[in-house]
């Protein structure tokens, strides 16, 4: 999918905010159709766009984890989510 360069040079909370506006417009019922198939084409290319900063954050995070070691792969984002550890604690990499 192509990514127009307005949406590429948005920030995660910009983009995401937009995407917010757009569906709730999407949901109001009060858009034509021609319009509301342009909306759900940019609220597809607004995903994505979040979706693929997301994907980059946690490659970073990963590689922070593993100590630089880009190679690593033992720490994933589910190994920082509460419940994903909850009760247990030797899991912890600190």
């Amino acid at each position: 999918m192509e990514i127009p360069e307005e949406i590429r040079n948005l920030k995660f909370e910009e983009a995401r905010a937009r995407l917010e506006e757009l569906v709730e417009k999407m949901e109001s019922g009060n858009m034509p159709l021609e319009e509301l198939i342009s909306a759900y084409e940019k609220g597809s290319q607004l995903t994505a766009h979040c979706r693929a900063l997301l994907e980059g954050l946690q490659r970073r995070v990963e590689i922070i984890v593993n100590g630089g070691d880009p190679q690593a792969k033992e720490a994933r984002c589910t190994d920082f989510a509460p419940e994903a550890n909850e009760g247990d604690r030797s899991s912890t990499p600190f």
